[in-house]
């Protein structure tokens, strides 16, 4: 199979030889007349199941009569079409391939009199037992590079095995997860995720806690969109990040079990299980995971306000324990040929508590020691989500006739519960004759929100497909936030009014789309454009104060493609994208972090539009692909984090909207194999110009950025591999202050037992301690400096046993489809 997958590619590199040489592939048929006489033939029809679907990225490979000698081949389209061209009248062997499929070979003659041969529709058998003593084998592209949206399977990371998805999305070029679990994209952390094709409710700590305990083993794949279309919501300046889990097997029985562990108290098992027979299939899987894992750093601080200047200085020691259950579902039943009701489920349960202790030192201009507190602090949070849906889709011809809708409910809870200790002492750390600061915060929070939509496509005209769709989103947040300070008088908790808090959040979204793509030769074209509605009332139970927000908006999209062989494209695309503020971000009432540092929200903040342009160059060779993306952003009402530090040493940070923000670079990514060593890997480098000029405090910026991942695998033989993932981020200015560079190094050996049902991993991460996180400031007043280290380091041991029939999996209705007339994948080709 992986022969097949290079064939189209070496073959475009062979007759690009040949052409040179002045001489057709050996062993192809020969002209028999004067070279400028000769009429050159093509083959052409269209590649379906024996359920009448086409089949995308099946490859064809076209080999001379004589000797059996590549001549040329290509990749099927996403209807199914295919034509190979540039044939001299003669004999021919075609060879048919798609994963899952038998394989079909056929005897085809090109006539010098009429030299264009259709062979209309040729049938794929599915392949669920030996066919003719021929077993289908084939193993799944790391990398799978598309016009729209480039595809990183899960399954052959070992550097990511027994861990989470966390540590799945670091090994994806473009993509950055700092030590809080934030993720971004190419430099900017606007960027949505999604879950199996929808995009998640969960935002900021509580999304990255949930994909921080989220095991890797049952992620199946991630997409990385980053100019997606008017179909899709305009959330996420960055683009999209779709973290696929496992489930729709879609023939005979499979199952699954992973087990693991590692030195930092890692406990890691999941297990999948699903059923297919007749009209109904099921599949369903779960997840535990827990860990332990050690912090430290440091905070120094230059006081600049002081006359002389002082010092603040802190060493921080802490640690977290995740834990959390994960169970998805997954229910299908065809009510008739071309009707298919499915049902959906994720829930997930998790726990999160963390200790910090800061250990201050008060130092003289001349840096003596002149006092010394320390501030301690311990949290709990108590996260759950419940995501169902129903759906309902009736497919005429898959990807260009088809009628989809689906009903979605989410709701999630937050449970979160701190205590804070100050104690002050002398300079030689003796505990002083004054009370301890005793600070209670809890915090309950619970969110629900509905989602219906419905989707249809048509064709339009022969090549061609018009969407239109309606999706609605109705939200509901209710919030409060209780804090309360202990008495000694009374020896109990008293609450503070002052910093306690509640608030209600409801919004609607009513969106309406509409896209048009259409083939013309090489030439693709597609254009969009989705209307929106939106109300939102924010009210602060608190004070009594609403704020209301009702605004409409339209976001236009656009691609151009040209498909220059059938291994190289180019592309220019266009979308307007939208922020909106969450609802911590608009919270006016104080939040604690720490006894140095709050956070108060903005309710005036408006929304960010993002107009974002994209070029792009992908190519394919026998050895890999590649994939060159420069790209322009521009973004009105961008917001930025503002911090000032008042006289008494109190850090405050609040958001605002600053004029415009642009963000320009270009991405490299790549996917290559070399003989035993196969893998892929990105650069990517931006400027980020920051307009801040509306504000009281400027906080422009120009700043460049840059990245670089490569992900490796060598066979040692013919069951072991070997793997290295490694990732470096440069330093960067940002808006008052600069964060210092950071890399991570992940080495793992698998050996693969029974043959490919199972495997054995040891994984190293880690291994020099560069993993962390350093941010240094200057505003005037002062001057900081801190690192934190976030406890990655460690071995870690991964079991994981396959069982039953292997499934084929087929795609979400939810998930975005590659358009027609685009390539499916640019990874390496599919085939033999």
């Amino acid at each position: 199979m992986r022969i097949a997958r290079l064939l189209p590619f070496v073959v475009a590199f062979s007759a690009s030889v040949a052409g040179a040489q002045g001489a057709p592939p050996a062993g192809a048929p020969r002209p028999m007349g004067a070279p400028g006489m000769q009429r050159l033939g093509s083959i052409a029809g269209t590649i379906v199941s024996d359920a009448g679907q086409p089949i995308a990225s099946a490859s064809i490979g076209v080999r001379g009569g004589r000797d059996s000698s590549l001549v040329n081949g290509a990749i099927a389209r996403a209807d199914g079409s295919f034509r190979v061209e540039g044939l001299a009248p003669g004999r021919y062997t075609l060879r048919i391939r798609a994963l899952g499929f038998a394989p079909v070979v056929r005897a085809v003659v090109v006539e010098a009199a009429d030299p264009k041969v259709d062979l209309g529709k040729i049938t794929l058998a599915q392949v669920a037992a030996q066919i003719s003593g021929v077993t289908s084998v084939a193993e799944r592209e790391q990398a799978a590079l598309a016009p729209d949206r480039n595809t990183y399977n899960v399954k052959d990371m070992p550097a990511a095995s027994g861990g989470n998805a966390v540590d799945v999305l670091r090994n994806v070029p473009g993509v950055e997860v700092d030590g809080d679990n934030k993720v971004s994209l190419r430099g900017n952390q606007n960027v949505v995720v999604q879950i199996n094709g929808r995009t998640s409710p969960m935002r900021g700590e509580q999304l990255g806690n949930f994909l921080a305990q989220l095991p890797s083993g049952m992620v199946a794949r991630v997409e990385v969109v980053p100019n997606p279309s008017a179909k899709d919501d305009p959330e996420g300046m960055a683009g999209i990040l779709n973290v696929v889990l496992k489930q729709n097997a879609d023939l005979g029985t499979s199952g699954g079990v992973m087990l693991g562990g590692g030195s930092t108290g890692l406990v890691n098992a999941n297990g999948n299980l699903g059923y297919q027979k007749g009209k109904v299939s099921l599949f369903g899987s779960y997840g535990f995971m827990r860990d332990d894992r050690e912090l430290n750093g440091y905070t120094n601080r230059e006081q600049l306000f002081t006359t002389p200047t002082t010092f603040l200085n802190a060493d921080n020691l802490g640690g977290f324990q995740p834990n959390s259950h994960n169970v998805t579902g997954n229910a299908e039943i065809k009510l008739a040929a071309k009707d298919v009701l499915s049902s959906n489920l994720l829930f997930s349960k998790r726990r999160f508590d963390r200790h910090n202790d800061n250990f201050y030192s008060e130092l003289d201009a001349q840096q003596a020691l002149t006092g010394r507190y320390d501030r301690l602090s311990t949290a709990r949070s108590r996260d759950g989500t419940l995501d169902y849906s129903l759906a309902y889709k009736h497919t005429e011809q898959q990807l260009r006739n088809e009628t989809s809708a689906e009903m979605r409910i989410n709701r999630s809870t937050t449970d979160f519960a701190s205590h804070y200790l100050d104690r002050t002492l002398d300079v030689e750390g003796r505990a002083v004759d004054a009370p301890d600061l005793r600070q209670l915060d809890g915090l309950a929070e619970t969110r629900t929100d509905l989602t219906l939509q419905a989707d249809v496509v048509r064709p339009f005209g022969a090549v061609g497909k018009i969407e239109l769709g309606y999706k609605g989103v109705f939200r509901a947040l209710d919030n409060e936030f209780d804090a309360s300070e202990f008495s000694y008088a009374t020896d109990d908790f008293v609450p503070d009014l002052a910093r306690s808090n509640a608030f209600d959040y409801r919004d609607q979204v009513h969106a309406v789309y509409g896209v048009l793509s259409r083939s013309f030769g090489k030439l693709n074209l597609q254009g969009g454009v989705r209307a929106e509605h939106a109300q939102s009332e924010f009210d602060l139970a608190t004070t009594g104060e609403s704020f209301e927000n009702d605004y409409q908006s339209l976001y236009p999209s656009g691609l151009i493609s040209y498909d220059l062989t059938a291994t190289r494209q180019v592309k220019l695309s266009y979308s307007k994208r939208v922020q909106r503020p969450d609802t911590r971000q608009m919270n006016p009432f104080v939040f604690r972090e720490d006894a140095l540092n709050v956070f108060r929200g903005n309710p005036y903040l408006k929304p960010e539009y993002t107009h974002a342009m994209e070029l792009g160059f992908q190519t394919a060779f026998p050895k890999g692909s590649i994939q060159l993306s420069p790209f322009f952003r521009h973004t009105l009402n961008a917001v930025r984090n503002i911090r000032t530090i008042g006289d008494d040493g109190v850090s405050t940070s609040t958001l605002a909207n600053v004029a415009t923000s642009d963000s320009y670079g270009a991405d490299v990514s790549g996917s290559f194999r070399v003989g035993k060593l196969n893998g892929f890997g990105g650069i990517s480098a931006f400027r980020q110009v920051t307009d801040a000029s509306n504000l009281e405090t400027d906080v422009s910026n120009n700043a460049i950025g840059w990245s670089a991942r490569a992900n490796g695998s060598y066979k040692l033989r013919a069951t072991l591999d070997a793997q290295g993932f490694f990732m470096y981020r440069a330093p960067m200015n940002t808006e008052q202050g600069k964060i210092t560079s950071m890399s991570i190094l992940t080495l793992a050996l698998r050996q693969k037992l029974y043959g490919d049902k199972a495997s054995l991993t040891l994984r190293v991460q880690d291994p020099f301690d560069r993993m962390r996180f350093g941010f240094e400031s200057s505003d005037g007043r002062v001057k900081q400096s801190s690192l934190r280290r976030f406890g990655a380091r460690g071995v870690f041991v991964n079991f994981s046993y396959n069982f039953g029939q292997a499934p084929r999996f087929r795609p979400r209705p939810q998930e975005a489809q590659p358009d027609a007339g685009a390539n499916p994948t640019m990874g390496g080709p599919p085939g033999e």
